[in-house]
């Protein structure tokens, strides 16, 4: 049967009716809906937007490494609170005050972390540090163990052995008697360290870097820098779009080489496991305490996949596995190599202070290396400097959430599906709250300077219900190393700060590294 002209007219009208009937109601609500958001971000102070562009068109044009002087400047023109475009829909909040931010850290509801954290999901997946609502409370409890003071305490001699490691390479740099730059041995020495607490795998890379390592290596600084390089540039958050281009391809065939490196670790791992298990009993020495050996956080994890059961199904798959294990590779070297870093930096400005730091180590631990958790504690003074230097270079300098409701930020509503970023470079320099706010004071760490501040005025580790799990191993860590490297050495810095050109790629970096000279004690 034909149909005839006049019908298929009819066809062609109804079809249309009913698409229509579909879709223009959701194109209206979400019209509607855009032009509330609009609204609401156009009473925040902030620049003026460029069709297509917003208000990203400075950071197209200048190199990444301007990023920190134009946020720098935006903070000096618009406030502690101001917004910008990045491109055409997505809108940005920017907080640079506790004032503000305590509104978030102290808030159960807006803990999603923003949309740009979907950037690192082909590598980090939704792990601990990318996953949100009943996935991230389950992690999150189920992690929380391995960062007890105990398996803490077992992990002193892993950083007291890669850090005696350091301490050789740097004698032989410090005879040189040559300006060098010391962020990399740092780096090597924190990655071993994670490697061996995290993985269980001694790689001894400050050693030896063979050319599998050197390919994980360079991957994690490529992926990282690549981060901040998508977000600055709208075009490519679409992900078809970026993983297309050139730079997505490389990004792709980097997180590759990494899951390979984890993926094969995982699977020696629970090889092991499962030998210790066989039959479903567990090494028997182990369980009486005949022997005492050091769980890596890999263990812990696959100790809990098989929390129902060795021959039960695991709750977590090698896939939940790598997630977790490679946020914890990522976290738990590349932010205490900057603190470790920046610590150094300046003490090395700083020779007064760093003469009473050697002084307070000399008379806590003599000769001896750093290798007492107890004793750690007791440099007090080191501890403010560590902390100090994280008030003024916090290795992750801003933060990012998804609001989910509108929230009451003093004088702004701001509307839920708001990109907020929190700025912790910036939050530090509250000069109300850090008198000489630019200035190296570790007597704003003292007992009764941080009793006067806000509960949130300083946060390099995040706060709230999302703050780092692995702070207390981040801090052990750093004093350890810096605490062994101002025993065996006078640092001086052979850069001012107004020299510096900071890069915040997924972590804050001097672009030109930490220049340094060193000169032994002894």
């Amino acid at each position: 049967m034909e149909v005839s002209p006049p019908q298929e007219l009819l066809f062609l009208f109804l079809f249309f009716l009913l698409a229509g009937s579909v879709f223009v109601p959701r194109l209206m609500k979400w019209y509607s809906h855009r032009l509330h958001f609009v609204d609401f971000m156009e009473k925040l102070p902030g620049p003026v937007p460029l069709p297509l562009f917003g208000n990203t068109w400075d950071f197209v044009v200048n190199p990444q490494n301007k990023f920190m002087d134009l946020m720098t400047q935006a903070v000096k023109d618009y406030g502690s609170i101001f917004r910008i475009w990045m491109g055409p829909f997505m809108g940005t909040v920017h907080v640079c005050s506790w004032k503000y931010a305590e509104d978030i850290f102290s808030s159960n509801v807006h803990i999603e972390k923003s949309s740009t954290y979907s950037f690192v999901h082909a590598w980090l997946g939704t792990g601990l540090l990318t996953s949100t609502g009943a996935k991230w409370h389950s992690r999150r409890k189920m992690l929380t163990p391995a960062f007890h003071r105990t398996i803490l305490d077992s992990y002193q001699e892993v950083f007291v052995d890669k850090t005696s490691t350091l301490l050789k390479l740097l004698e032989t740099k410090s005879k040189e008697s040559k300006v060098f730059d010391i962020a990399p041995f740092i780096w090597q020495c924190s990655l071993d360290i994670i490697c061996e607490t995290a993985m269980g795998t001694n790689m001894d890379i400050q050693k030896k870097v063979s050319e599998e390592d050197a390919a994980y290596l360079k991957s994690i600084s490529f992926v990282a820098e690549s981060t901040l390089h998508r977000f600055l540039k709208p075009w490519l958050h679409s992900k078809i779009i970026f993983d297309l281009s050139s730079r997505g391809r490389e990004f792709n065939k980097s997180v590759k080489i990494m899951h390979t490196f984890s993926n094969k670790v995982i699977k020696a791992k629970k090889q092991e496991y499962s030998m210790s298990h066989k039959n479903g009993v567990a090494d028997k020495n182990e369980d009486i305490g005949l022997t005492k050996k050091r769980k890596a956080f890999i263990d812990i994890l696959i100790e809990a996949a098989f929390a129902e059961g060795h021959d039960k199904k695991p709750i977590l798959s090698d896939e939940d596995i790598r997630e977790e294990v490679d946020t914890f590779m990522f976290e738990g070297h590349d932010t205490t190599a900057s603190g470790i870093s920046w610590t150094i930096y300046l003490l090395g400005l700083h020779p007064e202070i760093q003469e009473d730091v050697a002084a307070e180590i000399n008379e806590v631990y003599g000769k001896e290396k750093i290798n007492s958790t107890q004793k750690l504690s007791e440099l007090r003074l080191l501890d403010r400097c560590v902390r100090e230097s994280l008030r003024l270079y916090p290795s992750v300098p801003m933060i990012a959430r998804k609001l989910r409701e509108d929230v009451q930020l003093g004088e702004y509503l701001v509307p839920a599906e708001t990109e907020l970023v929190i700025h912790m470079f910036h939050m530090h320099r509250d000069k109300e709250l850090f008198p000489e706010p630019e200035k190296f004071n570790p007597d704003n760490f003292l007992p009764e300077a941080c009793e006067k501040r806000p509960a949130f005025a300083f946060v390099p580790f995040s706060a709230g219900s999302r703050n780092c799990i692995g702070q207390k191993f981040a801090m052990q860590e750093a004093k350890t190393v810096v605490a062994s490297i101002v025993q065996n050495f006078k640092i001086k810095s052979a850069e001012q700060p107004k020299d510096l050109i900071l890069l915040p790629e997924l972590i804050l970096r001097s672009e030109k590294g930490i220049k340094v000279t060193l000169q032994p004690r002894n």
